[in-house]
């Protein structure tokens, strides 16, 4: 078969044959794979960056893909062996049936940035419907779903900041109610959340990009009146450390968390993954949630591995 093969960390993978993998267990499958979502955690891994490392060199590359099984199921799951390959190896209904209507191509790119969005607000955040939810740095592909579902959700606000113009007013078709542009000085931005805050309060910050842009969140609500807040941070675009006097946390009912592989438990994404994900493709499937990429071919693999996405667009490799 034909995969993207990884020689040596820190390298591109490589588009050539490899072994065929072979189930050996009846809770092992093979699926032939369509379509797969190349994610920062897919060049993480085979940089040798990521806390999770490859045993054994060559590999075929890639955690998880939309393919049909040999009863001809379509269905989105993570692969015992690399799925950026023509086959690979399933646990047995450890799997997601596509619903008719959604494409191989989005189906394999949605969970992943819907474990960065929604099961943020529903399993860190613990977001309620009715609440107002900022969004700090939603230009990107994520953070596009993270408004979508929120407002799948409930919410009664939807604030976004970014630095892309064009995307902040995409994001008001998608449910966004009130943009922050992070190109204004620091002031505006400040005096900017505290408008709004007075006008809907805030309950939840889901936050993309840490550094500067968290500080100045962070010193908005310190001099407003004590309302509950949840921070919850899945990235860290604009920095990986921020300032933060503990005088903020002392006086204030701001509550910092995370939310990663880590954070949210594994029973809690194999919940969302059960009992979440199938309504999610059929909103997608329905047209209710959209999703931007861009598709390239599996003999280009090594060429794409190092390409950037356009913004607000998740690169999907057919196979």
């Amino acid at each position: 078969m034909k995969a993207a093969v990884l020689h040596k960390e820190g390298t591109n993978p490589k588009y050539e044959d490899f072994v065929t993998p072979v189930p050996t267990s009846s809770n092992e499958v093979i699926v032939n794979v369509k379509a797969f979502s190349l994610k920062n955690i897919d060049k993480m891994k085979a940089a040798g960056k990521h806390y999770t490392h490859y045993p054994n060199l060559p590999v075929a590359v890639g955690i998880d893909g939309a393919g049909i099984l040999e009863d001809g199921t379509k269905i989105y799951a993570w692969g015992k062996t690399g799925m950026l390959a023509e086959k690979a190896i399933v646990e047995k209904n450890k799997w997601t049936v596509l619903p008719e209507g959604i494409s191989f191509e989005v189906a394999a790119a949605l969970p992943n940035a819907l474990i960065g969005s929604d099961a943020a607000l529903l399993y860190r955040a613990k977001m309620q419907p009715g609440q107002t939810i900022l969004i700090n740095g939603a230009t990107g592909v994520t953070g596009k779903i993270a408004v979508q579902m929120a407002k799948h959700r409930g919410a009664e606000k939807i604030i976004v900041t970014g630095r892309n113009e064009e995307i902040l007013e995409e994001l008001k078709t998608l449910g966004a109610d009130e943009i922050i542009s992070l190109k204004q000085e620091d002031a505006a931005i400040i005096s900017r959340i505290q408008q709004l805050h007075r006008e809907t309060p805030i309950d939840i910050v889901l936050d993309y990009l840490w550094g500067h842009p968290v500080e100045l969140i962070l010193q908005a609500f310190k001099s407003l009146p004590p309302h509950k807040l949840s921070i919850v941070t899945v990235g860290e675009m604009a920095g990986p450390t921020i300032a933060m006097p503990s005088g903020i946390l002392r006086s204030t009912q701001i509550e910092l968390s995370g939310s990663g592989i880590g954070s949210i438990s594994y029973e809690d994404i194999n919940k969302y993954m059960q009992q979440e994900l199938p309504d999610v493709f059929k909103l997608a499937a329905d047209g209710k949630l959209t999703m931007d990429i861009e598709t390239a071919e599996l003999k280009d693999v090594e060429t794409v591995w190092s390409q950037n996405e356009k913004p607000g667009r998740r690169i999907v490799i057919k196979i």
